[in-house]
């Protein structure tokens, strides 16, 4: 792994490190980044890459392949009879838009009549961040809002990604360090296929864990009429089911219209079966000579786990660790009707001794 350090560094890459963590994160324009060595005071170069308030942009590549750009935000140093390691961290250049407000000199705060792709350019200008449209939202981008106002204390991202949500638009970013309005690729070949009935997979290990706490039996999404129609939508979650298994939940649809408060429903849903993880840890960052990325499938039987037929995750994070004995890669998986807005359907019908209801 190289960390190359733009500014006044001229490209200048750094190659090696004691520790070094990198988890790229789909459904996040902050992916985050760590790294710890040795420092040396007396090296003026040492002196200028780990000095504290200095925001240096900078890329991380594998191999020659581009991983991301981000901005070094953080120092740690410490001191003792041994020989301590100074950690820097930082994130991708979009992060700063989660830790910033929308600055005064892009005042008015409303932006009636613009569309998101109009809006997320208007308020990344002042951080010099690209926007980057997938074409497979490219017409829901350019849809103009009738009124859209946003609150001064409202961070950007968390303004920019209420806007996309209406439209079940994911902000993520790119390995460039530009902002990116995206869908998920779940319908993708995989690019693993895990069978452990063929006997174990040396440097592999795999957890799975179901938060019950968090899900619903009943979801419903509720619309005040203001300016419109009132809505009320009731969706099945088909992943609560037995003999105490009621457990409603309303919900209010803080924007959009009536037509839109079955989607809202539905991404209720989505939201809560998050809560159904598979983690699977390896020994190895690549996959045909390209590292493991986010936003991809995989396939998985691990009856030992409660998967005994083939199913299909997608790929939400993946962390990437190493140190100087060893690399890993930790990818954090979800049900792909998380993010693909289709009707869900439980994994485990016909492995589940309960009656399973119609979603």
């Amino acid at each position: 792994m190289e960390l190359k350090i733009n500014d006044r560094f001229e490209n200048r890459k750094i190659k090696f490190f004691n520790r070094f963590s990198l988890n790229l994160v789909y459904n996040s324009i902050g992916s985050v980044f760590s790294f710890e060595s040795y420092f040396d005071p007396d090296n003026i170069e040492h002196v200028e890459l780990y000095a504290p308030s200095h925001f240096h942009e900078c890329t991380l590549e594998h191999n020659g392949e581009l991983l991301l750009t981000g901005t070094i935000l953080s120092q740690g140093f410490g001191q003792s009879n041994k020989k301590q390691l100074v950690g820097l961290s930082g994130y991708s250049r979009p992060g700063v838009l989660e830790d910033c407000e929308i600055p005064t000199s892009s005042y008015p705060l409303q932006f009636d009549g613009l569309s998101l792709a109009q809006i997320a350019r208007r308020l990344c200008a002042p951080f010099k961040i690209d926007v980057v449209i997938d074409d497979s939202v490219s017409s829901d981008m350019n849809k103009t809002f009738e009124v859209s106002t946003a609150s001064e204390s409202q961070n950007i991202k968390s303004y920019l990604a209420d806007l996309a949500k209406q439209k079940d638009i994911i902000l993520s970013h790119t390995e460039k360090g530009e902002l990116l309005f995206t869908k998920a690729n779940t319908d993708g070949a995989p690019i693993l296929e895990f069978d452990t009935t063929k006997g174990s997979l040396p440097g592999t290990t795999f957890s799975f864990n179901f938060d019950g706490q968090g899900m619903h039996s009943h979801i419903t999404l509720q619309k005040q009429a203001s300016g419109g129609n009132a809505g009320e939508q009731t969706i099945r979650n088909p992943y609560v089911v037995g003999s105490f298994s009621f457990r409603p939940t309303v919900k209010s649809q803080s924007s959009g219209d009536d037509n839109d408060t079955g989607k809202a429903a539905q991404r209720a849903l989505a939201n809560e079966l998050k809560g159904i993880k598979l983690s699977i840890t390896m020994d190895r960052w690549v996959i045909d000579d390209k590292i493991i990325k986010p936003n991809n499938t995989i396939t998985i039987i691990a009856p030992e786990i409660y998967i005994p037929r083939k199913e299909t995750f997608f790929i939400e994070s993946v962390k990437l660790s190493g140190d100087e004995s060893k690399q890993t890669a930790t990818l954090n998986c979800v049900l792909p009707s998380v993010y693909n807005g289709e009707k869900p359907v439980n994994i485990f019908r016909g492995i589940n001794l309960h009656p399973l209801p119609d979603a």
